[in-house]
């Protein structure tokens, strides 16, 4: 497998060379092409570079992540953005999740992590660090899901959507329950149809909301 292409960005020197120090510890599964201080810039980088995954920063100075985020997925549809952040409020994962992030982490996340992360994305997969999703799950309790009918899932299928919304990997899942990753796709696939979700954060989203996940 090539090594996944990536784009830094943030606005800050230091957080920059400390994500591409981890990234380079990897073994050449993630290779930094490229990085960017603002919003602005990270647009162009990803329109003339076109990673395959870009982390982001959340707040900048102009644009800010989630902002950059959305016109990226318009100029460089094929690169998946993580956010990288230290904000856990629910309205900011929600915008993120909106602006079509495939990850959402803290600034605290591990070398593995992030690259376990850009892999995920890479295949489709979204990954919400497990303390943001504990907090939009907090947050999310009350008025907002009141009034809101869950969707009809199957024991199996409440069961593997509660670990993915704890941060959980296809094939964590498949290891904690005993079935293949294939079993586990499939059953995310009826999972995302069911809830009228594109993927595994907005089937998160919504099941929070309408109080599937606890």
């Amino acid at each position: 497998m090539p090594p996944i292409r990536a784009l830094i960005v943030d606005d800050h020197p230091v957080t920059r060379e400390g994500l591409r120090t981890a990234l380079e510890l990897s073994d050449d599964a993630v290779v930094v092409v490229g990085e960017a201080a603002t919003g602005e810039e990270a647009v162009e980088r990803a329109r003339e570079l076109a990673p395959d995954v870009v982390f982001m920063d959340v707040r900048m100075p102009g644009m800010d992540g989630i902002e950059a985020t959305r016109r990226i997925r318009e100029a460089a549809p094929n690169a998946k953005v993580i956010l990288i952040t230290i904000d856990e409020s629910r309205r900011a994962i929600s915008e993120a999740i909106q602006a079509g992030v495939s990850g959402y982490l803290l600034k605290d996340a591990s070398p593995d992590a992030l690259v376990d992360a850009a892999r995920n994305a890479v295949e489709g997969n979204a990954v919400i660090h497990p303390q943001l999703t504990k907090t939009f799950i907090e947050e999310a309790s009350g008025s907002e899901a009141g009034g809101q009918q869950a969707p009809a899932l199957s024991r199996r299928e409440r069961e593997i959507l509660q670990k993915v919304a704890d941060g959980a990997t296809t094939r964590q899942v498949a290891n904690e329950l005993g079935i293949s990753p294939h079993t586990v796709k499939t059953h995310l696939e009826r999972i995302f149809e069911k809830l009228g979700a594109n993927d595994r954060a907005q089937a998160v989203a919504i099941a929070i909301r309408t109080g599937i996940v606890h």
